[in-house]
């Protein structure tokens, strides 16, 4: 028989028609009556596929035995004609079989009768399970197999055994119809408070694991019922005290927390459903958290993973609250716009003290001493809370956030494009309690999480320190995996600390009085919450959410030992200077990093530059960049470590980020500019897998010191890049790898691609193989050709470019530069609308001793 129900027309429906026809009480039918006929179960479908059209539009419709209880299920156009009709020759009539048939299905005793098959599912499925498992330990013991497919034979052999197919028949035949899409039954179930029980109960049964058939089934159902009854379902949700517990219980099967990931994405901020709020006060960041906490199994010195069930855990918390993170993000970071929730209490209580000084001190700096003496960290920890703490900086961005009321004109460019945000029109903005009152899906604000990191970076060098356990066999030095992540989240922690957000004190200090705001109105709604709703029965999400419309700002005040309106205390931070208040005054002989502004930075720094004094004081900044030849093969970790140097060379100049810059360049610290030249003097085969990205370093280095004058900075810088090695490795090294990169693939000999995206053929040029070993002294030293003349045999085969002009010679000196030159071609120019300080614009005096700004991003 078919199974598409279009293609069976009523009248074959025969074995419906007679079960139909047969029944005088609806009370005395069985539900093993129906689900026991799979004939009868197939054309039950096909009925309901044929009436539904009917029903969901809210046809008219006489149910013929209907008792008082199940008038409650109808829609308002459906009739009920309550007198008992026993005339048996409405079973033979299709309108009449529809109508009798879905009395039948709405019967309590039906629904409970389906709902029970599916409880007793979950103990039957793990039933089967045991004995699968034990039939495939004894098949494989009695005849071992040679090879995977005779393994594979044996499995699905021992599987084929011991099973119920009439159970498992009638399981899928009640999951069918309870999940069906006619609105009549989710009402039924849910406006029956023992039915909705019951069904919510199978969710905290032990046995409902993910290889359990019984999931798919029990989450079609409650999804069925949040597409019909949203409200309904929602407001059952929200009294469950033990919601949190029932779920976090699951957090190893996918398709359940899955299910909960959709119940929170119905509280958005256009229409609140409280759900967000009631698993806050179940404390779910604070469980999610504790689940990632390392128990001391993991710390077990063995060559296998001692607990995968706890491990699978914590993996699949760290998964969710990801996933939470991604769903919050403001609106310009959102990856989805119709999912998104954006940003609410419980991203913000994320990054919160509390919870980040865990996230930091019981799960990542973890460590234990093992027998053989050697220190065991929490690799499984510092992966998973890295990723979050990356999912955080990245959808939380405030740079992105140009959603500022009026004050958004002021972030246009000149051509009426949107610009970048700065600290002005941010401060303006967050200040205006009228037009941007405080509330819960404020963006969220980084600065605690990041300076509870900052305070905590010496702790993270220690670990940066710590040799990893090797696996068995290999006998050489390994990075190790720790060791790795903490250099990832060293190197986001840098993104986020040049945020704009994080780098003025005026900022931080308005979200201070915006979080105390906050916290009272919070306090405020709860009460109005538990004076106006008591919960009876089905409360409306409306009445929940009104209470909001009671907290009024101006009803907010602030703790007696403030002894101040928040306005007062607006003015008073209003006083208060950042860095881009001014322009510094520097010059050649007073240079921007000197010891005078370093003791003035770090006697009052924003967040962003204290991020950036520990980065030094640690150490850490040097003990990664130390490490990149190190490890010459790794290179994820080359990458890592490019991004935190493009990162440094690429911040805001005026700034604590200037001593960075220094950092790279000093002698006895990073020394980069020695380290290149170092690695292309050493001529060893095969060549190390970081050279790519020194070539991409030294890139960064020539780019930074062609559009910024270095001696208004550091004469530490200018020594560096006025070196004869330095200059060699530019002129010699750097300009023929760009020769090489502008070739053309598989374009004929001597061809390359310039900047204007045409072909040119440049005379006598000589085509260079990436990965050709035999041209080495070629490509490095330049040995000469004899076709050449011997006046050009030691200068290099270079592309038109004056690599000259791209950093400074050693004669530099603070005389102003030729208002005529301009910047290399191989510059774009959209690389220097996105550096924060130049003082190479075309349009700027060249005369001024001055770090200057790029308009796109501070004016």
């Amino acid at each position: 028989m078919s199974f598409w129900p279009f293609n069976n027309s009523s009248s074959s429906n025969n074995t419906l028609s007679k079960f139909l026809d047969s029944i005088h009480d609806l009370s005395s039918v069985d539900v093993d009556e129906i689900v026991k006929d799979q004939t009868l179960v197939q054309e039950l479908l096909n009925e309901l596929h044929s009436v539904k059209g009917n029903i969901n539009k809210g046809g008219n419709f006489l149910f013929s035995q209907s008792n008082p209880e199940s008038i409650l299920a109808l829609s308002d156009s459906a009739s009920v004609n309550s007198q008992n009709n026993d005339n048996n020759n409405g079973g033979s009539n299709k309108e009449t079989r529809g109508i009798k048939l879905i009395e039948l299905l709405i019967q309590p005793h039906i629904l409970a009768g389906f709902i029970d098959i599916l409880e007793k599912s979950v103990d039957f499925f793990y039933q089967q399970y045991l004995n699968e498992e034990e039939n495939i330990k004894k098949a494989i013991a009695d005849h071992t197999p040679t090879t995977d497919l005779e393994e594979i034979d044996e499995i699905n052999d021992a599987k084929s055994q011991d099973k119920d197919e009439a159970f498992r028949k009638s399981v899928q035949a009640a999951a069918d119809i309870l999940s069906f899409d006619i609105w009549i039954i989710p009402s039924r179930i849910i406006e029956s408070p023992n039915l909705i029980n019951k069904l919510w109960s199978i969710l905290k049964l032990d046995y409902l694991q993910e290889n359990c058939p019984t999931v798919s089934y029990i989450v079609h159902i409650l999804d069925q019922l949040l597409e019909c009854n949203s409200i309904e379902l929602l407001n059952f949700v929200r009294r469950q005290e033990d919601l949190v517990d029932t779920f976090l219980a699951k957090i190893e099967v996918p398709a359940i927390m899955d299910y909960f990931f959709r119940i929170i994405q119905t509280d958005k901020p256009d229409s609140p459903t409280g759900i967000l709020d009631t698993i806050a006060q179940q404390d779910v960041i604070s469980k999610l958290v504790y689940i990632l906490k390392p128990q001391p199994i993991q710390f077990d010195d063995t060559p296998y993973i001692p607990d995968h069930q706890l491990y699978f855990r914590q993996s699949s918390a760290t998964d969710f609250l990801k996933a939470l993170i991604t769903i919050s993000s403001n609106a310009a970071l959102a990856v989805v716009m119709e999912t998104n929730i954006g940003p609410n209490p419980l991203t913000r209580q994320l990054v919160s003290s509390e919870v980040v000084n865990t996230i930091v001190h019981d799960i990542m700096l973890q460590k234990v001493q093992g027998k053989n003496g050697k220190i065991q960290t929490n690799k499984h920890g510092i992966n998973n809370c890295v990723s979050i703490i990356i999912e955080l900086i990245r959808k939380n961005n405030s740079d992105y956030d140009l959603n500022c009321g009026t004050y958004s004109s002021l972030l246009q460019n000149g051509d009426g494009g949107p610009g970048e945000i700065n600290t002005y029109v941010m401060f303006q903005w967050l200040k205006d309690f009228e037009q941007n009152p405080p509330g819960p899906r404020d963006p969220i604000y980084l600065g605690d999480m990041l300076e509870i990191f900052s305070d905590n970076l010496h702790k993270f060098e220690e670990l940066l320190e710590i040799e990893p356990i090797p696996p068995n066999g290999v006998t050489s030095d390994i990075l190790g995996f720790t060791r790795f992540k903490i250099s990832e989240l060293i190197a986001e922690l840098l993104h986020c600390s040049n945020m704009t957000l994080l780098n003025s004190k005026k900022i931080r200090q308005i979200i201070g009085i915006r979080d105390h705001i906050r916290l009272q109105q919070a306090k405020r709604l709860r009460k109005a919450l538990d004076e106006k709703i008591a919960f009876v029965e089905t409360p409306n999400i409306q009445d929940v959410t009104s209470g909001i419309d009671d907290v009024s700002l101006d009803d907010v005040q602030f703790a007696e030992e403030d002894k101040h309106d928040y306005s007062n205390l607006i003015k008073n931070i209003e006083s208060i200077e950042d860095s881009e208040d001014e322009e510094p005054s520097i010059s050649p002989e007073n240079p921007f990093v000197c010891e005078e502004r370093n003791k003035a930075i770090r006697s009052d720094p924003s967040v962003g530059d204290f991020f950036k004094i520990k980065l030094i004081d640690s150490k850490i900044l040097l003990s990664i960049v130390g490490k990149f030849t190190k490890y010459e093969w790794n290179n994820f970790f080359h990458n890592v470590v490019f991004d935190l140097v493009q990162q440094i060379f690429n911040g805001k100049l005026n700034s604590y980020n200037s001593f960075l810059i220094v950092e790279l360049f000093k002698r006895d610290q990073c020394d980069l500019t020695d380290l290149i030249v170092r690695s292309y003097e050493n001529d060893v085969e095969p060549r190390p897998g970081y050279m790519g990205h020194l070539i991409l370093i030294g890139e960064e280095i020539v780019k930074f010191t062609s559009l910024y004058k270095p001696d208004l900075i550091s004469r530490t810088i200018v020594e560096a890049v006025s070196s004869e090695k330095w200059n060699w490795f530019v002129n010699d090294i750097l300009t023929k790898t760009r020769e090489v990169y502008n070739v053309v693939l598989g374009a004929d000999e001597g061809e390359t691609f310039d900047n204007s995206e045409d072909y040119v053929n440049p005379d006598e040029s000589k085509k260079i193989i990436l990965g050709d070993t035999s041209n080495h002294d070629e490509f490095v030293h330049d040995v000469g050709n004899e076709d050449e003349d011997e006046d050009m045999d030691a200068a290099p085969k270079v592309a038109d470019v004056e690599v000259k002009r791209m950093t400074p010679s050693a004669d530099i000196t603070p005389h102003p530069v030729d208002e005529d030159e301009e910047l290399e071609d191989t510059i774009e120019r959209n690389d220097v609308d996105h550096l924060s300080a130049s003082s190479s614009d075309e349009d700027e005096d060249y005369d001024s001793n001055e770090l200057r700004r790029v308009s796109k991003h501070n004016e």
